[in-house]
């Protein structure tokens, strides 16, 4: 064994980031319910896009791109969490923790790409009148596929670092590169698009002097109501993974190695909200789109009888 490895073995024995049995259990039974309800929210979001074809948009396309990922939260990312917690695998070496963190990063590429992807389609939706000819489906397509395929050869880079204590470098570039990033980018189309959107509602008020049509102000109203819940997508997004990016830079900051391996425990709660986010978008789709509701409804209908 190498000096380095001598290192980090000892620290690891003096500098625990165990769990307690209560926070295991918490953690364990909250897991559990998100999985539950991610599972169930997203098959049904999923499908009412898949069935109903009033609800095959090129916009919920992306859509059906940022559920997929929430639904492999819940279905793989969670119960992998409450193994990890059962089994108090703290240590960023272990084989488990390993498996976790590729597919975590992978699910957060995906999900985060894939709400930029749908934070620029109502951007376009919005602020462009050729929408239908710039968002093909051909291109819709192409930038799911590129979006998953850098989502998976990204994720691989956790394969390449062996010194657990490296790994506050790669998850704070990781967090810059899959989060900030995008959410920089979102930011920059929701600023324009609610103020075309504010331009839009002065020349509806006015739409007996212009030549907007009824049928225009209709969709327009429209783009901008699904603007708003992709808005309220996004805030609810950054909410549950501002605590992950915290203590990304505060592993990454501190000094001191034995503190920085006692922090692990702490993404164990960190992991829990970030995934928590999977459970709320289907709410958030239903509350907010009666048009969506209607389509959950015909396919729990259909399922039932």
């Amino acid at each position: 064994m190498n000096t380095t490895s001598t290192q980090n073995s000892t620290l690891e024995e003096d500098c625990s980031g165990a769990l307690k049995n209560a926070e295991i259990a918490i953690l364990s039974a909250m897991n559990s319910v998100l999985a539950l309800i991610s599972v169930v929210g997203n098959a049904l979001i999923l499908a009412a896009i898949y069935k109903v074809q009033s609800q095959r948009t090129p916009s919920n396309a992306f859509v059906a791109s940022m559920g997929a990922a929430d639904f492999s939260v819940g279905l793989l990312m969670n119960p992998l969490w409450v193994a990890k917690s059962v089994l108090n695998i703290w240590r960023s070496d272990n084989q488990l923790s390993t498996a976790i963190e590729v597919l975590t990063m992978q699910t957060i590429v995906a999900t985060t790409f894939s709400l930029c992807a749908v934070s620029v389609d109502r951007y376009i939706a919005v602020t462009r009148m050729r929408y239908i000819e710039i968002m093909s489906w051909k291109r819709i397509r192409i930038t799911i596929l590129l979006i998953w395929t850098f989502s998976m050869l990204f994720a691989c880079l956790r394969l390449l670092i062996t010194d657990p204590l490296q790994l506050p470098k790669l998850w704070l570039a990781a967090t810059v590169i899959t989060v900030i990033a995008p959410l920089t980018l979102i930011s920059i189309c929701y600023y324009h698009i609610f103020k075309a959107a504010r331009f839009q509602i002065s020349k509806i008020s006015a739409s007996e002097e212009t030549k907007i049509s009824p049928d225009q102000a209709i969709m327009q109203l429209k783009h901008r109501k699904a603007a708003l819940t992709i808005g309220i997508v996004v805030g609810v997004f950054t909410i549950c993974w501002t605590p992950g990016l915290v203590i990304s830079l505060i592993q990454f900051f501190i000094v001191n190695n034995c503190q920085k391996l006692m922090i692990n425990g702490y993404w164990f709660w960190g992991a829990l909200a970030e995934f928590s986010n999977s459970a709320f978008n289907p709410f958030i789709y239903c509350m907010r789109s009666r048009d969506f509701r209607k389509a959950v409804k015909k396919v729990i209908g259909d399922c039932v009888y």
